[in-house]
């Protein structure tokens, strides 16, 4: 006998409702030091507030905790669990010194946490996101890649744990529509040109892609990832093998980076997208 899968929890409805939990994350998130746009709150609230598949949530790289406290206070708010948290928490290079903790980045980062109220909703795992990995078996229905953003460093975290999305998950990267190699990359040519993502976008610098059900799935949704891979991959151009994105690089640079759309979806608009046929 067959086992059902389980459910997809409950998560948000309307856009009324994102609204309102928008307003509550604002002050809070606010209040942490770190890197995002408005639209990249929205999109992580988003996400983490209207599931598209049973499984955990899973952040590798929390620096100080601002999409930590941001995507724990939107898990709360329908009360969801699952929320793990993966950064070495190492202090920047020094030439010719071995990597050490940064303590006090760290201290920062759980002191962000209490003070959010969310500190019991995480689970954090000080380690890098390789070794992680390796002992890795939940199923995941949010993985939110936002670490070392090198080539190799986006490619690991992808390849490490994209295997543990649950059908219906998403994975999201940072970053995607900046200079760094890694993000863009990965997003474009691992994820947009993989049969075996769907519903996709770009919100901000935030690109996302879901785990389909099933190949019909992946047929469905074939132009919109094909139009927004041509976007992505002309932008990824720029920086990709090094190049420096300086005098007429830069203008080029911009104007591709204007033509990627990369707007804020409804939760409507998302939940149509997203819902499988």
């Amino acid at each position: 006998m067959s086992v059902p899968p389980d459910p997809v929890p409950p998560g948000l409805k309307t856009q009324a409702e994102l609204d309102a939990l928008l307003a509550d994350l604002a002050p809070v998130v606010a209040r942490v030091d770190g890197y995002l746009t408005r639209k990249e709150i929205y999109i992580l609230a988003l996400l983490a507030s209207v599931p598209t598949s049973p499984g955990s949530i899973l952040e590798i790289g929390s620096f100080k905790g601002k999409s930590t406290v941001l995507i724990a206070r939107a898990l709360r708010a329908i009360g969801g669990v699952g929320l793990h948290a993966i950064d070495p928490f190492l202090s920047a290079p020094t030439p010719g010194q071995p990597l050490a903790v940064d303590e006090s980045t760290y201290r920062t980062f759980l002191a962000n946490l209490d003070a959010a109220g969310v500190r019991e909703l995480v689970t954090i795992h000080k380690e890098r996101s390789e070794d992680a990995a390796a002992a890795w078996r939940e199923p995941l229905r949010f993985l939110w890649i936002d670490g070392d953003h090198s080539y190799e460093g986006a490619r690991r975290d992808f390849e490490a744990f994209s295997p543990h999305l649950a059908p219906g998950g998403v994975v999201a990267f940072h970053d995607v529509l900046h200079t760094f190699e890694g993000p863009s990359q990965i997003f474009a040519n691992r994820v947009l040109l993989d049969p075996g993502f769907g519903a996709c976008g770009l919100c901000g610098s935030i690109g996302w892609a879901q785990r389909v059900h099933d190949v019909a799935e992946a047929h469905r949704h074939r132009d919109l990832k094909l139009r927004l891979y041509r976007r992505v991959s002309r932008f990824a151009e720029c920086a990709a093998l090094g190049g420096r994105v300086s005098g007429w690089n830069k203008i080029v640079y911009q104007i591709r980076r204007a033509l990627v759309p990369h707007g804020l979806p409804s939760v409507e608009s998302f939940r149509a997208l997203t819902r499988p046929t």
